[in-house]
């Protein structure tokens, strides 16, 4: 019972707000980096997989159901490009990949957001776009 009272009066004390935020602004600049790619890979990731089924039928005048194929093979190559990823990494770096991925999705959105035909599309949903996010995530 001694050494349990012991080690509760060891145990470092709890943080307070403002000093974990003093702390979080002494993080080195790289490590803001990464947290700031981080935060933007999240709405690039989540905020496109809400939106993308609309965006779809809607732009593009494609029934729900052809939709739904579409976007269960863009799954399908997404695991499949995430595979390469893992290998790729292991090859060539985190670096080299990270840069690369950051570029073809780069031309991935930008086919998404300007493209009008379907043919834009599909290079888009299932070239570029799973390479990119399986890439980089």
């Amino acid at each position: 019972d001694q050494n349990l009272n012991n080690a509760t009066l060891s145990a470092p004390a709890l943080i307070s707000g403002s000093e974990s935020i003093i702390r979080f602004f002494l993080l080195p600049r790289q490590a803001g980096v990464v947290l700031l790619l981080e935060f933007l890979n999240s709405f690039r990731s989540f905020g496109l997989r809400f939106i993308l089924y609309n965006y779809i039928t809607n732009e593009y005048g494609i029934t729900d159901t052809h939709a739904g194929k579409l976007l269960g093979i863009k799954g399908f190559v997404d695991i499949l490009f995430g595979l390469l990823g893992s290998i790729l990494v292991d090859i060539i770096g985190v670096r080299k990949v990270s840069v690369v991925a950051l570029s073809v999705a780069i031309v991935g959105r930008s086919l998404l957001a300007f493209g009008r035909n379907t043919t834009t599309l599909f290079f888009a949903l299932f070239f570029f776009s799973p390479c990119g996010d399986a890439l980089l995530g």
